[in-house]
């Protein structure tokens, strides 16, 4: 996995933008360096992964996090996504990983999956599933970055 991290990180994380279902095209540019970036890998099937990003919506101010979330359902359900994203409220750019191009190209295969990147890009966690616990562990990351 280790030798694959420098093809995801050129793939989104030095993109200076993307264009995302909710958001239209993001500036990434002025993200990074300012905040810490939450990437979560997920699907609109997966109950877990819509746990995970309901939570992440909800606590993603008061941990200072950017969210960057990837949707693995495909182009083709765009609009689905686009609607199941609105009806949830979540407040964050949602991009669709058409071809899973950025999910093969990191090796992911189980979902969800989300990465915590220092503000400085630096992997700080990866988390596959997710539980309550995962909150506490980011916090923790989050507080030993500040220090």
């Amino acid at each position: 996995m280790i030798r694959l991290l420098p093809i995801f990180i050129s793939l989104l994380i030095n993109q200076k933008t993307v264009s995302s279902i909710n958001f239209g095209v993001v500036d990434l540019d002025t993200i990074w360096g300012r905040k810490p970036v939450y990437i979560s890998f997920w699907a609109i099937w997966c109950s877990n992964c819509v746990k995970e990003l309901d939570r992440i919506n909800k606590v993603k101010d008061s941990l200072g996090i950017f969210v960057v979330a990837v949707n693995e359902d495909g182009l083709r359900k765009s609009s689905n996504v686009l609607n199941f994203v609105r009806n949830r409220r979540w407040n964050f750019p949602v991009i669709i990983d058409d071809g899973q191009s950025l999910m093969k190209a990191f090796g992911i295969s189980a979902l969800p999956t989300s990465f915590l990147y220092s503000v400085d890009r630096k992997l700080l966690k990866k988390f596959t599933g997710f539980s309550e616990g995962d909150l506490k562990v980011i916090k923790e990351l989050l507080g030993e970055e500040k220090q």
